[in-house]
C-alpha cells in the first residue's frame, strides 16, 4: 500500500482569508523530556559522596521499608555500591550481576546454574512476574530453591500500579531476609543474599532493583538508573516504565520531608497562612464600592483591586 503524501496545509490563521489571527506562539503537541545522562566519572564522585546507611540517614518510619531492629542486625559494611564491572560482553545478560553485595539481578535462565548460585551464595529466589505468566505456572524459582535448600518468593503484579503499590512490601522482604537474626554476621561479606529475577532480568526485576536503591540509599532516580545499568548494561525501561519510577520518587521525597519535619519536632505547615485567607466584605464594603461606581463617592480601592485573571485566548480577531 503507498504511503499518502505529507500535508502542507498552510495553517488557518496565516490563511489572507482568515476570520483571526494567534495571539503567540504554540505547539501541536508537548515538547518530549530530555533523558539524563551521567558519566562513568559523574557516577564514581556520586558514590564517594554518598553518605552511609544508617538510621540517621533513613528518614522513612520503621517497618514501612526496613523491619524493626533492621540496623541492629545487619553490618553497615554491606550498604555499598559495588565498583564498576568490567567491560560488557553479550553472553552476560544470560547471567546475573551483583547490584549490592547482598542483591543481585538476573534472568530467569540464569536459575538452571545452580552452582553458580551456590559459590556466590544466594539464600532467596525473589521473583517478580506478572499475574498472566503465574496462572501458567511459569518462571517460577521453586524448583532451583529447592534443588538447593534455599528460599524461594514470587510477586505476581498485574500492571504497573499495582507494583508501584508492592513495592514497600518487595524492599520490606529483601531486608527482613537480609537481616535475620540468627544468622546475620557483622562483616563486609552478608550472610545472606537476594537474587531478584524476571523472565529477562531487564524488566520488572529491574524496577525492583532501582525503586531500592532510591529508598535505602536516597538515591535519585537517575543516579538509581545508572547504577544499576553500570552492573547489567542489559535493563531496559521502557517509556511505560519511567513514569512510574519519577512517581516512586516523588513519594519517596515526600515521605522523607515528613520523616525530616517529624525528627526536627516541627509542625508540617498548612496550605495556605491564615494571613493570606481572602476576608468576605461586609455589607458596608459591598455600599461603598457601589457608591463608586455610581460616581458619588471618591476613595481609593487599591488594596480591594484584582487584576483580571483571565487567560489570553489564543487566537484573536483580524483587525479590518
Amino acid at each position: 500500500m503507498a504511503f499518502l503524501p505529507r500535508c502542507s496545509e498552510v495553517p488557518m490563521s496565516q490563511q489572507p482569508d482568515s476570520q483571526y489571527v494567534r495571539t503567540h506562539e504554540y505547539t501541536p503537541g508537548s515538547a518530549p523530556v530530555p533523558q539524563p545522562s551521567f558519566s562513568i566519572e559523574i557516577y564514581e564522585q556520586t558514590v564517594a559522596q554518598m553518605e552511609p546507611i544508617s538510621p540517621a540517614t533513613h528518614y522513612y518510619q520503621e517497618g514501612e521499608f526496613v523491619p524493626p531492629g533492621f540496623f541492629d542486625n545487619v553490618s553497615r559494611e554491606i550498604f555499598v555500591l559495588p565498583r564498576i564491572s568490567n567491560d560488557w560482553q553479550y553472553n552476560m545478560r544470560r547471567e546475573c550481576q551483583a547490584i549490592l553485595p547482598y542483591l543481585y539481578l538476573g534472568p530467569w535462565g540464569c536459575l538452571r546454574d545452580g552452582k553458580k548460585l551456590q559459590a556466590e551464595g544466594i539464600t532467596l529466589l525473589l521473583g517478580i512476574r506478572d499475574k498472566r505468566l503465574a496462572n501458567a505456572g511459569l518462571y517460577s524459582g521453586d524448583k532451583a530453591a529447592a534443588d538447593l535448600g534455599i528460599e524461594a518468593d514470587t510477586v505476581d503484579i498485574l500492571d504497573g500500579q499495582e507494583l508501584i503499590s508492592d513495592l514497600p512490601r518487595i524492599i520490606r522482604c529483601i531486608n527482613q531476609h537480609i537481616s535475620t537474626p540468627s544468622v546475620a554476621r557483622f562483616g563486609p561479606v552478608p550472610d545472606k543474599k537476594v537474587l531478584l529475577f524476571c523472565e529477562t532480568g531487564n524488566g520488572l526485576s529491574a524496577f525492583v532493583a532501582i525503586a531500592y536503591l532510591m529508598a535505602m540509599f536516597n538515591l535519585d532516580l537517575a543516579h538509581a538508573l545508572q547504577a544499576v545499568h553500570i552492573q547489567r548494561f542489559c535493563i531496559d525501561t521502557d517509556e511505560a516504565m519511567r513514569p512510574l519510577l519519577v512517581s516512586f520518587e516523588s513519594i519517596l521525597a515526600a515521605k522523607r520531608d515528613v520523616g525530616k519535619a517529624t525528627r526536627s519536632g516541627f509542625a508540617a505547615p498548612s496550605l495556605a497562612p491564615p494571613s493570606t485567607v481572602a476576608k468576605k466584605r461586609s455589607f458596608a464594603d459591598r455600599e461603598d464600592v457601589d457608591a463608586v461606581e455610581d460616581g458619588g463617592m471618591d476613595i481609593d480601592l487599591e488594596e480591594d483591586w484584582v487584576p483580571d485573571r483571565r487567560p489570553m485566548a489564543p487566537f484573536q480577531d483580524r483587525a479590518e
